[in-house]
């Protein structure tokens, strides 16, 4: 069975919800388990400033950051396919973090893939828009 593209742009919104609750510290005991869970082990990033990531130190990452942005709103539209295989799904969106300090928009692409009938997160790349 094809990976259905309406769970992969669920998924961005998913995620969004875990990553926020994680820096706002709001049920972040079970919510960073539930986003780890989203990554795949093999799971590579380039963030919006260049830097690259692996999945540990995308653990290392959210962990650290655990209830330090408690004002931090996430926003997700825009969202369209690019490619649709049966095993993943490469998509773009857009990202808006709001702070009572500003806002970020970013654009990013994420390849999704379905392992064992679950939908994990093998690649993104992130771009500042603002």
């Amino acid at each position: 069975m094809a990976l259905s593209t309406e769970k992969a742009i669920e998924s961005i919104h998913t995620m969004h919800v875990l990553i926020e609750n994680v820096f706002t510290g709001k049920h972040q005991e079970q919510d960073l388990p539930a986003l780890f869970d989203h990554f795949s082990n093999q799971f590579e990033m380039v963030g919006a400033a260049g830097k690259q990531w692996n999945f540990e130190e995308v653990k290392q990452l959210f962990t650290n950051n655990q209830g330090k942005m408690p004002d931090i709103k996430i926003e997700i539209y825009d969202e369209a396919i690019l490619s649709h295989t049966e095993h993943a799904i490469t998509l773009i969106y857009t990202e808006k973090h709001t702070k009572d300090s500003g806002v970020l928009v970013r654009r990013s692409c994420a390849v999704i893939e379905e392992i064992d009938g679950k939908m994990v997160w093998r690649y993104l790349q992130e771009t500042f828009l603002s």
